[in-house]
């Protein structure tokens, strides 16, 4: 069922019952106040001609209601008896009036006829020391005719007036729909390879108009995905083909011409190194590939100090051999809700990125202490630093930074997606004496313990 079908049929239903709500309430205003007066003018006329006879002798009480039975005031017709101890005693007007059908003593009332023709006030009193009720009546046709036409008034025009509004609840639903079908057209004339298209947002500042803007800002970030995705496919297929490019050139050499010993186990080193930075960057790909289909994954405590600890001792088996100092100062309790694995793969991208770029017989550093609520991971080295134009992107993917080549891998674009994925920051900066600070900050799940240095 279209959106137009449904709002056409709520209108109908709203409108619907509105329109026979205020017929009820229209029909029976108008019957009370139109029997209202009619009964108010008969309780009043009785009344005073109850007190007059009451007063008065049988003689006078005749001439008395007679008089009333000829006034025509109230209606065409008048119907008047005297009552007492359950007999008539005067009995004058209309023979053919319906007369109400108890007439017991009680309270004074307004009473129907039996056929409902007639409209009756009885009034109780006193008349020659017995208790009696006079009964004064009128034929209320008129006044019911005139209840009746206003209801087959109304039975007519709720019908109509429903119809019309059905009608133009539909055109409205179309006109106001019209704008989301000009979208649905614009958009399905978007090719999925052209991005570049946006929609022509309406002129008015209504709904349509912040749906064009919103659907505008999806499309420009599904551009800037589709692109950064392109980027990423071509720039990993020429990391890809440059190592595979050396491995096969390297192997092709090696098989042209016999080789010693020493020359073919240099070969096979050269090729080992670089299947070895093909699996790295197979396994860099693959961690990149789960996180983006793992939005998911479980969160537990993880205390950044052990973690420290172990990428620390994982990276001084690199500096080693380099004469290069690590040292690690930590915080006890410093814990973040996380992944253990995937925050140990981030500390040992970013030392053996430290340990790649600092010189031989450098100093690297890495730190874990509190800021405020969030945990801070520092890893600092005294090599040659970022060119200050690279600190905004060596974190992009296969990024190569300018003078010492910083970058070119997935480690740094990894450890920022990982970063991001626990709800934290990874930036770059130079220090001042020299060499780079990469701040990890991530926010801390519990209170920290009393600091102790490692």
């Amino acid at each position: 069922m279209s959106i137009r079908l449904r709002l056409t049929i709520y209108w109908s239903a709203i409108t619907a019952l509105i329109l026979f709500a205020a017929g009820l309430l229209i029909f029976a205003m108008f019957e009370r106040a139109m029997l209202g007066s009619l009964d108010a003018a008969l309780m009043e006329e009785a009344d005073t001609t109850a007190a007059a006879i009451s007063r008065s002798r049988p003689d006078d009480a005749q001439s008395i209601l007679g008089r009333l039975a000829r006034e025509r005031d109230l209606g065409p017709g008048r119907r008047i008896r005297l009552e007492a101890g359950g007999r008539a005693i005067f009995d004058i007007g209309d023979d053919a009036a319906d007369l109400p059908r108890r007439t017991e003593p009680g309270a004074n009332r307004i009473a129907d006829g039996s056929l409902h023709r007639y409209r009756y006030a009885i009034v109780r009193l006193r008349f020659q020391g017995a208790d009696a009720a006079l009964i004064d009546g009128t034929d209320a046709r008129p006044v019911r005719g005139a209840i009746a036409r206003l209801r087959d008034a109304l039975l007519l025009a709720i019908p109509v007036i429903l119809a019309l509004s059905i009608v133009g609840g539909y055109w409205m639903a179309t006109r106001a729909l019209a704008p989301l079908n000009k979208i649905s057209d614009a958009l399905a004339r978007i090719e999925p390879r052209d991005l570049t298209s946006r929609l022509a947002a309406p002129s008015p500042q209504d709904e349509a108009h912040r749906l064009v803007s919103a659907i505008n800002q999806l499309l420009e970030r599904l551009e800037r995905a589709s692109a950064a995705q392109r980027r990423f496919v071509s720039e990993a297929a020429h990391e890809l083909r440059t190592p595979l490019t050396v491995l096969r050139t390297g192997l092709e050499v090696t098989l042209q011409r016999p080789r010693t010993a020493e020359e073919n186990r240099a070969a096979l080193e050269q090729a080992a190194e670089e299947v070895e930075r093909l699996c790295r960057m197979a396994e860099d790909l693959l961690a990149l590939a789960r996180l983006n289909a793992d939005s998911t994954s479980e969160r537990a405590p993880v205390d950044l100090s052990e973690i420290a600890a172990e990428a620390s001792g994982v990276a001084r088996t690199l500096a080693e051999p380099r004469g290069q100092e690590l040292t690690l100062k930590t915080l006890a309790g410093i814990i973040v809700k996380g992944s253990a694995p995937d925050l140990r793969r981030v500390l040992l991208n970013l030392l053996d990125n430290a340990v790649k770029y600092t010189p031989e017989r450098g100093r690297i550093e890495i730190a874990v202490t509190r800021d405020g609520s969030d945990a801070m991971v520092l890893v600092r080295d005294n090599g040659a630093g970022i060119d200050p134009r690279d600190l905004d992107r060596v974190f992009e993917p296969f990024y190569r930074g300018r003078g010492n080549g910083a970058g070119g891998g997935l480690g740094l674009a990894l450890s920022r997606e990982i970063a991001h994925r626990h709800g934290g920051t990874i930036e770059a900066a130079n220090r001042p004496e020299g060499g780079c600070e990469i701040r990890l900050r991530l926010p801390l799940s519990a209170e920290p313990g009393a600091p102790a240095q490692t």
